[in-house]
């Protein structure tokens, strides 16, 4: 299955939301992330929220965010202390 281009999703009528980083942070971490497990009659188990927007996941989904994130990560580490920089 392609992946919808955002033109395509907003003229499908589906809202495309972007946030950055605050200018200045905000109670870090827990101003800028949170994790908790969800009540259970929800669908989903896992609500992850990023700069205040709540985002409820299975199980599964999680998981593969988290390794997604965790390879993004190593990457920019290894793209950082080539320039120099400590690593996260």
């Amino acid at each position: 299955m392609g992946k919808a281009s955002r033109n395509k999703l907003e003229r499908m009528g589906r809202t495309v939301s972007v946030t950055h980083e605050p200018e200045e942070p905000q109670n870090w971490p827990h101003g800028h992330v949170g994790v908790e497990l969800t009540d259970p009659d929800e669908d989903e188990c896992i609500e992850v929220t990023i700069h205040g927007v709540r985002h409820y996941l299975h199980s599964t989904t999680a998981r593969e965010l988290s390794n997604m994130l965790v390879t993004k990560i190593d990457e920019w580490n290894g793209t950082a202390e080539k320039a120099g920089f400590h690593g996260v």
